[in-house]
């Protein structure tokens, strides 16, 4: 008798560790059409990965494609401990699971009324690529960076070598940060600050339509690396956000008149001194 295929089986949130966790996007399993990047020219390459236009059951995604994680000891080992198996370092440094993390925050605060639905650009959970999809990625010159993965991680990760992805919805180029929004964009990512999500990456670029898009660069807490900080580098990390709000304005140099600062000198020192 021939024998059976075996069915991959995959979890229906991740990651599989403490605090908040993504829900695997209900069509994972239907086919997807892969449409224009979103993040770029082709010849541009990520350093987390690639975002496309994709068309699933008629509607239209924005999928970000993410490179599988490789051996970063030399940068959680002296945080984590060299012991610390690379499974349970990629949950809290990996930028797939950065955002599973984070946006299951948001999920988790938005349900209790905690943050707006438009802080960020919405999130309708992960997917694992079929091989087909991976092949077509690769037929567009498209590399994931499967070969370079850790060979102990692909034998014990979930997924294997399957390309992960998480679905998003599909916003315009523009950044929606004006001199007139920056001050209500300001509030929402102090309201994820105060709901224990710190993007780490706040830029222009960041920004579609006044929501952050990428948390691929964030910790949600509890994160274990926030754990393994001094008091002092814990509140200067949570307080990146606000420090890289006040740098993007100036860069962008848009007309502000010093009305909003998302932290003064004085305040960071004084919440430094006072942990």
């Amino acid at each position: 008798m021939p024998r059976k295929r075996r069915v991959l089986s995959f979890p229906q949130k991740l990651p599989p560790c403490e605090g908040p966790k993504l829900n695997i996007f209900p069509y994972h399993k239907s086919r997807i059409q892969w449409l224009d990047r979103l993040d770029g020219d082709d010849d541009v390459t990520s350093s987390q990965g690639y975002v496309f236009r994709a068309l699933i059951r008629g509607r239209e995604y924005a999928v970000k494609v993410f490179f599988d994680p490789m051996s970063t000891e030399y940068f959680w080992g002296p945080l984590l401990g060299e012991d610390t198996s690379l499974d349970t370092a990629a949950y809290y440094t990996d930028p797939f699971f950065a955002e599973c993390r984070a946006y299951g925050r948001i999920r988790e605060a938005t349900d209790g009324k905690i943050l707006k639905s438009d802080v960020a650009v919405a999130s309708h959970g992960f997917l694992f690529l079929e091989p087909k999809d991976q092949e077509a990625l690769q037929k567009r010159n498209i590399d994931l960076g499967l070969d370079s993965v850790d060979i102990d991680y692909q034998k014990s990760t979930i997924g294997g070598l399957r390309a992960r992805a998480i679905v998003k919805g599909v916003a315009s180029s523009k950044s929606g940060i004006t001199s007139t929004s920056m001050r209500k964009i300001l509030g929402k990512v102090v309201s994820m600050n105060k709901a224990g999500i710190y993007n780490m990456d706040i830029r222009i670029d960041n920004f579609r339509d006044g929501r952050l898009v990428d948390f691929g660069s964030s910790w949600t807490e509890p994160h274990a690396l926030l754990d393994s900080l001094s008091h002092e580098a814990a509140t200067e990390s949570k307080l990146a956000d606000r420090v890289m709000f006040d740098q993007m304005i100036e860069d962008e140099e848009l007309e502000n008149g010093g009305e909003v600062k998302a932290i003064h000198h004085m305040q960071l020192r004084s919440q430094i001194k006072r942990h």
